[in-house]
């Protein structure tokens, strides 16, 4: 099974240092980040508002004060809720800068296995949570000293890191996985279809067509898609659509019709209709406040 259509390769700006930081504010609907998966550590602290969370096919609503895990080559996406606010502090590290390429102990026993899918982050650690507090500070700290970038900072921020993982392993949200062939057959079949909808989004979809893909009857998949993901199959990829769609309204010079045929729409009036349902604004008007 083809598995890079949905990878995003973290950009950091150092590539000798796989270490970034950034804040994204969410507000009026947007942006809303659609299912992808990397091969870093991504590590969230909400400081404002709610959004919800997918992670490995379980999802939910953040809260002000949450911490949210997101291991290693986790299919994940994060979506507003309706008009509310929310802002996030989001910290990617790569393993590789905590050493997992230098064989040792710590590196059999901790790393390689949190790399590999043996282990399993927590979905969220909350205020109330056991060790909350000295996780809490330990991440705040790291991002300052991301962001500071004073003396030697890059030796403080390997110390950090180092610091958090031990906390979380000794506070439990680092845990083996317990993964059913059941759960793992349903994790194959929707990256599948993710796949598969990012490879042909531009050509007609039909849900018979990507039931078969999972030996699914049409109904029995859009169950099955709507009960792993939250969202209907159609929603998904109308949303997935409309995501190309904005990016040539900010990148290109086509016209709006062009883009339309090219994002998977053959009708430019129903594109106009679903653009305005989901920007609230129509395509041209969100070009322009593009510019």
């Amino acid at each position: 099974m083809k598995t890079d259509t949905l990878y995003r390769q973290t950009t950091f700006a150092n590539k000798d240092f796989p270490f970034s930081i950034k804040q994204i504010l969410t507000q009026n609907g947007q942006p809303d980040i659609l299912f992808h998966w990397h091969t870093d550590i991504e590590i969230i602290y909400v400081s404002e508002g709610t959004a919800q969370f997918h992670i490995d096919y379980e999802y939910f609503d953040s809260q002000a004060g949450d911490i949210i895990l997101i291991r290693p080559n986790a299919l994940h996406s994060i979506h507003p809720i309706q008009r509310a606010t929310h802002t996030m502090d989001v910290l990617h590290f790569n393993l590789d800068l905590v050493g997992i390429s230098h064989k040792n102990i710590a590196t059999l026993k901790y790393l390689q296995p949190l790399h590999n899918g043996d282990f399993e982050f927590a979905r969220r650690i909350q205020p109330d949570a056991p060790g909350y507090e000295e996780i809490k500070s330990c991440l705040l700290d790291c991002m300052k000293n991301g962001r500071d970038q004073g003396p030697f900072y890059e030796l403080r921020i390997k110390s950090q890191l180092n610091e958090l993982l031990y906390l979380l392993y000794s506070h439990h949200y680092i845990v083996e996985k317990k993964f059913s062939t059941e759960a793992y057959r349903r994790e194959e079949k929707i990256r599948l279809v993710l796949d598969h909808i990012s490879d042909h989004y531009q050509e007609e979809l039909m849900i018979e067509q990507l039931a078969e893909l999972c030996n699914f009857s049409p109904t029995h998949f859009m169950n099955f898609f709507k009960k792993q993901l939250g969202i209907s199959c159609m929603e998904y990829i109308i949303q997935f659509r409309l995501k190309k769609a904005a990016h040539l309204l900010q990148h290109s010079d086509q016209a709006i019709i062009e883009i339309a045929s090219q994002s998977g729409f053959n009708n430019l009036s129903n594109f106009n209709r679903q653009f305005k349902k989901y920007y609230e604004t129509t395509p041209s008007h969100y070009r322009k406040a593009c510019l």
